[in-house]
């Protein structure tokens, strides 16, 4: 990288609630990422970074410890900083997705582990989306795994005349839908939305991301044959162990090209 191109690193944002450290530390990780910083390449020098971004050495210190501590870079004492390979994941985002695709119940690639169980109020967002849904739901959160590494964490809101049916004994073995199809309560469609967001510390806890970090969720409104809201659920995906793949139409008409999906693989519904 040719340092008077040290504007494509992009910008750090004031007053957005997130240390300047993390955010110098998220621009050098993606510059690192995309090629646009290559591996063997030096890095910009301590005083150009505080220089270009205006802020303090400690700053730019902390994101460098840790890109260093992740092995994206290396530190030569009189020389200066410099990218490292990208070090190889421990799981791929495609191999979860493949196994994902395999069957309908966890395999021994793949582990649940119930974390939340508890009654609450009804978030004023799915309320907005669906007022019936009641002021009062059961919350269920879980973490999901693959050969021991964590991917997905999801929040099941189930409303609460639906709950009464529900155990933890039953949630710790069985997602909720299941649960729900085994007590009576059928699903029949769904509203999926996805979006991106950024974790809050419970999650990035569990999916071992930085708290405020980017990360990708899919909410779903669920109903049963009756168009009765019977859960809601926020999947929300470790962003580098995730992988989403659709295969899209092009179709012509005289209004120009429009584009719809004919084919996706995405998690399944039961996650």
């Amino acid at each position: 990288m040719k340092y008077n191109a040290i504007d494509e690193l992009g910008e750090i944002r004031r007053r957005r609630g997130i240390a300047y450290y993390h955010q110098l530390y998220a621009l050098l990780l993606t510059a690192l990422g995309n090629g646009l910083i290559a591996p063997g390449s030096a890095l910009p020098s301590e005083t150009q970074l505080m220089e270009r971004f205006q802020v303090s050495r400690n700053t730019v210190r902390r994101a460098f410890a840790r890109l260093e501590q992740e092995k994206r870079i290396i530190r030569r004492r009189g020389s200066g900083t410099y990218a490292r390979s990208i070090p190889k994941a421990r799981i791929s985002a495609t191999a979860v997705a493949e196994t994902l695709q395999e069957n309908d119940a966890p395999g021994p690639r793949m582990s649940n582990r119930l974390l939340r169980v508890h009654a609450a109020t009804t978030p004023e967002f799915i309320r907005r989306r669906d007022p019936a849904f009641g002021e009062r739901c059961l919350l269920v959160q879980r973490c999901r795994s693959f050969e021991s590494v964590p991917f997905l964490f999801s929040t099941s809101y189930v409303p609460e005349p639906f709950a009464s049916r529900l155990s933890r004994k039953q949630l710790a073995r069985q997602a909720v839908l299941s649960a729900l199809a085994a007590a009576g309560i059928v699903p029949k469609t769904a509203e999926q939305t996805t979006t991106a967001l950024a974790a809050d510390a419970f999650t990035a806890r569990h999916l071992g991301v930085e708290v405020a970090s980017a990360v990708l969720c899919i909410h779903r409104l669920i109903r049963d044959a009756e168009s009765r809201s019977i859960e809601h659920q926020s999947l929300v995906f470790h962003p580098e162990r995730c992988q989403l793949h659709e295969l899209i139409a092009i179709e012509h008409s005289n209004k120009g090209l429009r584009c719809s999906d004919t084919q996706s693989r995405q998690p399944p519904a039961w996650l």
